[in-house]
């Protein structure tokens, strides 16, 4: 795997509404633990340690946000209500200062106002990330059931002009020949009706998948050759339209194995119709490429180009406007078949010429569009069931690696002092913190890697001990003294001691096993629930 792959996967796994609410969540934790005076142990765990643990808690959720597969929308969502949730809080506290004045906040024994304004703010920010999920899934069934309406919508569109135009050419040649005894007529005549029965008959093969819904067409689609499938949609494009040159000018060797059923064919063949369907058109260019994850169809043309109707269609989702010939009743299926292999639609016009790129996932694995995974070319990431395997791995890594370091050099108290507080219970909660945030991080990582490399046990050990010790060598030989130091405490740096780097280990080998194991498990009932 390039360099410059790594780099793009990366890039398009992040979402930076993720990165947001745990930067947001980290801030407000600052001044919880720090600023609450533990001589009461009541006050210290509910106005201190309770909110930390909601804070990080919201930090790490945002990490998980930023690497997973929920796309860049969804995280953007809840992103916003998040930072809407916090300011609201800041405001209402604010108010609530002005109307009952500072120094009576300050008689609030134990707790100084700083920590409560910190712990006011993690409340309104939890609230607004539950608001903004909330918004984020309503958004999601708002888009399936568009999708649903715009399916019924075709279907009656195919039903109602396709079958009824052929059966109406069929009755009018039959009425032709009724009285008419003339075996070369007769002959014209059977080849109309042949043709538009073939129409009839391809007509009602496209309702058995236009019928169902978009997640149960997913759960019917196949591996199929794109190369094959283009080859076929090319000859019957250019049998109708023997004036336009059709030529391909770049694709690669070999099979390409994309998901899709006999619709991708369709959709292919609809592209290029409304390319040489254009009166100007006199030549249309096609190019496949393939990637380890996608494969995509360009189509160019030196026509008029798209009308706004046929953009809106395509960049971004079936039209009402069905019954407007201008926009072409094709672009709306083609729109439905990408939407169900979670593809991707971009048009652009150039130099007087205009391109249709399709972009579809490979068929190269066994997880298919619809499932949580990263086959949407639309929302890269790792898959929210190996999210949670992650946590849950990272938090028992956490515990082995916190047990070891605190038997062999008594660190746990001293990972508490980053926050200010030196109780031991503080150390363990942050330290867990540290543990699922970097947890998390280790997911991405196998995320970006093709996939046959994040499914051997030997890459995903090394890359586990890999990540340990570099953290080992930044996170603790560096990042950590330096951090004690801006708190006050004396620290040494570089601080490199070998009982750290065992924990480390230690934390990275049982990672790496735990992850690997729940993955596997899951894999293995979810080919027997398949089965």
């Amino acid at each position: 795997m390039d360099r410059d792959h790594a780099v793009s996967a990366l890039v398009r796994r992040v979402s930076v509404g993720g990165l947001v609410i745990s930067l947001l969540g980290f801030t407000l934790t600052r001044f919880t633990v720090t600023l609450t005076l533990d001589g009461d142990p009541l006050r210290f765990v509910v106005a201190g340690l309770l909110p930390l643990t909601l804070g990080l808690g919201l930090s790490a959720f945002g990490i998980a946000l930023a690497i997973g597969s929920v796309g860049r929308e969804y995280a953007r969502t809840t992103a916003v209500w998040t930072v809407v949730g916090a300011g609201a809080m800041l405001v209402l506290v604010v108010l609530t200062i002005v109307g009952a004045g500072i120094d009576q906040m300050g008689q609030m024994g134990g707790v100084t106002p700083g920590a409560y304004l910190s712990n006011f703010l993690i409340g309104g920010a939890i609230g607004g990330a539950l608001t903004g999920l909330y918004a984020a899934e309503n958004r999601k069934q708002r888009i399936a059931l568009r999708q649903q309406t715009d399916r019924l919508a075709v279907l009656n569109r195919s039903l109602r002009d396709r079958v009824l135009n052929a059966v109406l050419a069929i009755d009018g040649q039959m009425s032709v020949v009724a009285d008419r005894d003339d075996p070369q007529l007769y002959q014209q005549v059977a080849s109309t009706v042949r043709d538009q029965a073939d129409t009839i008959q391809r007509t009602v093969e496209d309702v058995k998948y236009l019928a169902r819904s978009t997640a149960d067409a997913q759960k019917h689609l196949d591996a199929i050759d794109l190369t094959q499938a283009l080859e076929e949609a090319i000859a019957s494009v250019e049998a109708e339209y023997p004036d336009v040159e059709i030529e391909v000018t770049d694709r690669p060797d070999g099979e390409i194995a994309v998901w899709g059923n006999v619709m991708l064919e369709r959709a292919i063949e609809h592209v290029l119709a409304r390319a040489a369907d254009d009166e100007a058109t006199t030549r249309v260019r096609i190019a496949v490429e393939s990637t380890a994850r996608t494969a995509r169809l360009r189509v160019t043309d030196d026509g008029e180009g798209l009308s706004p109707a046929q953009r809106r269609i395509l960049e971004g989702g079936a039209s009402g406007e069905y019954d407007d010939p201008s926009v072409g009743f094709g672009l709306n299926v083609v729109r439905l078949v990408t939407d169900t292999l979670d593809g991707n639609i971009t048009c652009a016009e150039t130099n007087g010429e205009t391109t249709v790129e399709v972009e579809a996932p490979r068929a190269d694995t066994d997880t298919r569009p619809g499932q949580a995974s990263g086959t949407d070319v639309r929302a890269y990431g790792v898959p929210t069931t190996d999210l949670g395997i992650a946590v849950g791995a990272a938090i028992l890594a956490g515990i082995a690696m916190g047990l070891v370091g605190q038997a062999t050099s008594g660190v746990v108290p001293i990972i508490g002092a980053l926050y200010g507080n030196t109780n031991a219970l503080v150390g363990w909660v942050t330290h867990e913190f540290h543990s699922v945030v970097f947890g998390l991080v280790f997911a991405g990582i196998l995320a970006t890697v093709p996939e046959g490399y994040a499914e051997d046990w030997r890459w995903c050990l090394a890359t586990g001990l890999g990540w340990a010790f570099t953290l080992w060598l930044v996170a603790s030989g560096i990042v950590m003294p330096l951090w004690l130091e801006l708190v006050g405490i004396p620290a040494v740096v570089p601080s490199l001691s070998p009982w750290g780097l065992l924990s480390h280990l230690v934390w990275g080998l049982t990672l790496s096993v735990l992850y690997m194991g729940g993955t596997m498990v899951l894999d293995r009932r979810g080919l027997a629930k398949s089965g």
